[in-house]
């Protein structure tokens, strides 16, 4: 479970995440929403320890992550909204096995990995292509690779289908799905994308750095989406 406890942070001297109390459970697929501004990517940073609060706890199973970020990181992989600053190497497969190396893993597990890895995500077949020679769709899907085949427990995305076409859109929202429901793969989903919300179970809206809404996304009304200036159009 993640767990964020009375967490506040702050840029220079102004408040952008205030007193968020939430609980993320495993194996759950919850997406958090909110217009521009209103703190969501900040808030999935803390998840991982890009970002520590400036007041306040966030536990990744228990894990203090302003304690040990390192531990904490390994259980929460994080897919960017600019996915291709993830991408180191200029070969898929060397890309893919950048972290594992960084884990100091053998060379034997580390190319089982990344050919189990490619193989679950369908892109085998770009394993020696040139990263730089792919589409945007195709980088996306190496940039997860790299995440995935950490074995991380959670997943964050980060406005996933901002930069992508509509049938790149539904395919990687399809892959997100299949990673929640068939690998058990915890998915917290940050988008201001309404139509991405029919994927997940728990909806959580923030406004001005704080927790508007918490709950089933079938509870969902107009008053609240007005009231977090989204309009689902």
């Amino acid at each position: 479970m993640i767990e964020a406890k009375n967490l506040y942070f702050k840029y220079d001297e102004e408040f952008v995440l205030k007193g968020i109390n939430i609980k993320i459970k495993e194996g759950c697929f919850t997406a958090i929403i909110g217009a521009n501004g209103s703190g969501k990517t900040t808030l999935a940073k803390h998840f991982n320890s890009l970002l520590t609060p400036t007041k306040g706890n966030v536990l990744v199973d228990g894990i203090d992550t302003r304690k040990d970020e390192f531990d904490s990181r390994k259980k929460v992989g994080f897919v960017f909204q600019n996915f291709e600053d993830q991408l180191i190497h200029s070969i898929v497969e060397e890309d893919v096995a950048f972290g594992l190396e960084n884990l100091e893993w053998s060379n034997n597990i580390i190319k089982k990995t990344v050919e189990q890895t490619l193989d679950k995500l369908k892109i085998k077949n770009l394993a020696k292509r040139n990263v730089n020679m792919l589409s945007l769709g195709q980088k996306q899907m190496v940039a997860l690779a790299g995440v995935l085949a950490m074995n991380p427990m959670y997943i964050v995305f980060d406005e996933p289908t901002t930069m992508l076409d509509a049938k790149n859109k539904n395919n990687i929202m399809g892959v997100i799905r299949d990673l929640n429901i068939k690998n058990k793969i915890t998915i917290i989903l940050v988008t201001n994308v309404l139509d991405d919300l029919k994927y997940a179970d728990r909806v959580i809206i923030l406004k001005d750095g704080s927790v508007l809404y918490d709950g089933k996304k079938y509870k969902l009304n107009k008053r609240i989406m007005d009231k977090a200036g989204l309009n689902d159009k």
